[in-house]
């Protein structure tokens, strides 16, 4: 997917328009289960890391679309011997499905892992620092609830929902009691609890990767509680449904849902979604559909465009706050201070593979695409030491220098296997780069000498979401040693480049896919069937008067066509261009050609320059748009004249 590329600041892609609307997803990165809560006029997401530590980060927001990292809860975990991969490891496991609430001057986050049970982690401010403590029993996908009476509970459970009173230790005062198995399917989990005008809602959802998130609502929090679906649909991405979060309401006393989407690679995506209350239900997006781009949301507050970093240039004494350890580090065998402006990483132990390594330094991708280049000086590497970038799930790939007698060697490595060698020389500074494409969850290794002309090496990393690791692809720096211990290298910077600017901004030149629409109606979208262009999606189920629309294309200074990569099918297709719903800015009449196979039709178009809106309307006899473009120059393309 072409997409229009704005400045060159090495931070995360924003989710505000700069127009007062903002685009889903607020991150397009791994921060999944979310929960939020409003403490005057900051709002605070706490979400899942697992195994990566420092971990539990606590975020915070003045406007629920731009966030900031106010602290890691959990610095380290040292319950198990697996946390230092000493014996074993924890992925796929360790913390998740965190519950925050603000008590008696109070943060409270409240979590399981599945080994080693519940833990409450404190604090008075959500900067830290947080006292942790491991609790009596845990709580499956916990909710904690403070009563207006005093009282606490925690609303918890797979597939049968219990609610357990428990003391200030979140012991539990007595039995656990389900008030709710009367399941659609299997996997009703991550509750929340609100207790809203009288009624006890328990917000939680269907998990898995269509997911769907449904409401429980009793005037007593032992039920007896009823069921009601209030957001069941996917949003830009065919199957994955939008689901598992949390409730909020703000100072002006609009409601809306932090909820996540998964998408694949990059991991599970938190979206923000309007709440409409009806007939006591909490209905979640718009008409039953979630949004994509919508009016921010009213907080009273003016918030400035902001985003989180992605970049280090270890000049400091301390990492930047989005670093994370593949699980706990060795803190003797890393460095920011032993050579300043400089991190190194020291093996310290024997590791047969990236997975095994401790001490790697990790941090979250973002999509749609991100670059990401280090340096590296490999001096003082041994024989058998691995170093370099990687993209690890399951499966992994590196790009990193191996150290063997006498002579080093860049090497590309896939899960572990050795899959291109060049001989890197005399030379012991080297710079290596790897590109990843969120959409079609795709990376790409390279080596530089010179910062400037990279070189491809090796094969394509095709990406996957593993249950067995159950985090979102990460970039990782890492050194280790599969001889002896005791070699380090030297790493002088990290730089991670996203798209920029307001993210519903195309160029119209650019082939524009046709599911990242600003705003849908009646149509959906599925996996396409064309075979020019695997991997894609289309808008279909274009029924009389679905449309689809794009409220930022930028035309420059004009083109003369529009192409429309269509499917087999007839019908018409009515664009119009901004408010202006009486004058079509285009339209085509999709002639029985297309019955056999996929085609880019063009239609001439008057000249258009600056940015505008544009919206796809279809007509019953239409099947399916896989994208849109537009151009001066139609020589050479395979295409259909429009009528």
């Amino acid at each position: 997917m072409a997409l229009l590329f704005i400045g060159t600041s090495l931070q995360a892609q924003q989710s505000d328009n700069g127009d007062g609307t903002f685009t889903n997803p607020i991150i397009w990165a791994d921060f999944p289960d979310n929960d939020v809560i409003r403490v005057g006029d900051t709002y605070y997401m706490v979400t899942t890391t697992m195994y990566f530590f420092p971990g539990v980060p606590v975020l915070k927001s003045t406007d629920l679309v731009n966030w900031e990292y106010a602290s890691n809860a959990v610095q380290q975990f040292k319950q198990h011997p697996f946390y230092d991969l000493n014996g074993g490891n924890r992925y796929g496991k360790g913390q998740w499905a965190s519950s925050i609430r603000y008590h008696n001057g109070k943060f409270h986050i409240l979590f399981l892992t599945l080994n080693e049970g519940g833990f409450l982690c404190t604090a008075t401010k959500a900067e830290g620092p947080w006292e942790i403590r491991k609790l009596a029993r845990p709580y499956y996908d916990a909710g904690l609830f403070f009563d207006d009476d005093g009282r606490t509970y925690v609303a918890h459970g797979y597939s049968k929902i219990s609610v357990t009173e428990v003391d200030a230790n979140l012991a539990p005062i007595g039995r656990d009691s389900v008030v709710f198995d009367k399941v659609q399917r299997p996997g009703l989990e991550g509750a929340h609890v609100y207790k809203i005008n009288g009624y006890y809602y328990i917000y939680a959802t269907y998990g898995g990767g269509d997911g769907y998130q449904c409401c429980l609502r009793s005037k007593n929090i032992y039920g007896p509680y009823e069921e009601k679906i209030v957001l069941k649909d996917d949003m830009n991405l065919h199957g994955r449904g939008v689901h598992q979060g949390a409730l909020i309401e703000t100072q002006q006393g609009e409601w809306w849902s932090v909820i996540f989407q998964d998408r694949g690679g990059v991991g599970r995506v938190p979206t923000l979604q309007p709440v409409q209350w009806i007939d006591g239900w909490p209905m979640v997006g718009k008409d039953g559909r979630a949004v994509v781009t919508h009016a921010k949301p009213n907080t009273g507050i003016v918030s400035p465009v902001h985003v989180l970093p992605t970049s280090d240039e270890f000049n400091t004494e301390s990492l930047a706050i989005q670093w994370a350890w593949n699980h706990n580090p060795d803190d003797s065998a890393w460095s920011l201070t032993k050579r300043k402006g400089y991190l190194r990483l020291t093996t310290s132990g024997i590791a047969g593979d990236l997975p095994q390594a401790r001490n790697s330094l990790t941090q979250r991708m973002f999509g749609p695409f991100s670059d990401a280049t280090t340096e590296l000086d490999v001096s003082h590497m041994q024989v058998g030491d691995m170093a370099g970038l990687a993209v690890l799930q399951i499966p992994y790939a590196s790009i990193g220098v191996t150290a063997a007698e006498g002579a080093k060697f860049i090497v590309m490595k896939h899960a572990g296997k050795t899959i291109d060698s060049v001989a890197l020389g005399k030379r012991n500074k080297i710079f290596f780069k790897a590109s990843v494409n969120t959409i079609k969850d795709q990376a790409h290794f390279y080596y530089s000498f010179d910062n400037r002309a990279f070189i491809p090496v090796g094969d394509t990393l095709n990406m996957k979401f593993d249950l067995k690791m159950f985090t979102g692809n990460r970039f990782v720096l890492f050194n280790y040693a599969t001889v002896r211990p005791g070699g380090y290298v030297d790493f002088n910077w990290f730089r991670m480049n996203t798209r920029q600017g307001p993210p519903n901004l195309f160029k119209a030149s650019s082939l524009v896919q046709a599911e990242m629409y600003d705003d849908i109606h009646l149509a959906r979208v599925t996996a396409s069937k064309d075979l020019s262009h695997p991997g894609d999606q289309d808008i279909t189920h274009l029924t009389d008067g679905a449309w689809i629309r794009f409220n930022q294309v930028d035309f420059e200074n004009g083109y003369q066509y529009l192409l429309l990569r269509m499917a087999p099918g007839q019908g018409r297709v009515v664009v119009y261009a901004d408010k202006d719903t009486l004058n079509p800015y285009a339209s085509v009449t999709l002639p029985a050609a297309l019955t056999k196979e996929y085609t880019t039709v063009s239609i001439p178009v008057k000249k258009l320059t600056g940015k505008h809106q544009l919206t796809f309307k279809f007509t019953e006899g239409a099947t399916a748009v896989n994208w849109f473009s537009f151009t001066n120059e139609i020589s050479g393309r395979k295409e259909h004249a429009g009528l």
